[in-house]
């Protein structure tokens, strides 16, 4: 059973050129990986929102501008202007808001192909997988979708037509399986 989420995605955002990631910079949330990654794409600009013990390093990276702790409608204005988000996790993760809130948000995302984040992303649907800490795949990924419009613009669209549960509907499940 999935986490559920509220989220309005009524409201549409013009696309703006970057790539996000949102979440703790830390290790085992693959920002190693990231920042390797970040910097042989030196043509790409990512936006970084978080906080976390690694948030020093994103300085050495030029093309990544960090926005610290975001949250509410500021954080979700960086998801939905973004061309697609990344989420390279290096920890099995069983089920990510940041995930699900990137595609009901309307937004793509290159995943870490480890625990349920594959079970998220629909490969070559709403997003693409990569190898867990492949710094050489990552980058391939980031480059293939952001120079494919096309293929951006469909995964768009159809993670605009994804449904999470809301919280009202995972109550409702968790009390029909109690009750069983």
């Amino acid at each position: 059973m999935h986490n559920f989420i509220d989220v309005k995605a009524d409201e549409k955002y013009e696309k703006r050129d970057y790539v996000i990631y949102f979440g703790r910079y830390s290790d085992e949330k693959g920002m190693h990986t990231l920042l390797q990654a970040c910097g042989q794409l030196p043509d790409i600009s990512f936006v970084f929102a978080g906080v976390g013990p690694l948030e020093k390093e994103l300085q050495s990276v030029k093309n990544i501008k960090n926005v610290g702790f975001q949250s509410g409608g500021e954080l979700v204005k960086y998801i939905k202007e973004a061309k697609f988000s990344v989420y390279p996790s290096e920890w099995y993760e069983n089920c990510p808001f940041s995930v699900m809130e990137s595609q009901a948000y309307g937004t793509p995302i290159i995943g870490a192909d480890i625990g349920g984040i594959p079970e998220l992303i629909q490969a070559g649907v709403t997003g693409e997988l990569f190898k867990s800490g492949d710094v050489k795949e990552l980058c391939l990924k980031i480059r293939e979708l952001w120079e494919n419009n096309d293929k951006l613009s469909k995964y768009t669209e159809n993670c605009s037509s994804l449904l999470f549960n809301t919280t009202e509907q995972y109550c409702k499940q968790i009390l029909k399986i109690y009750a069983e």
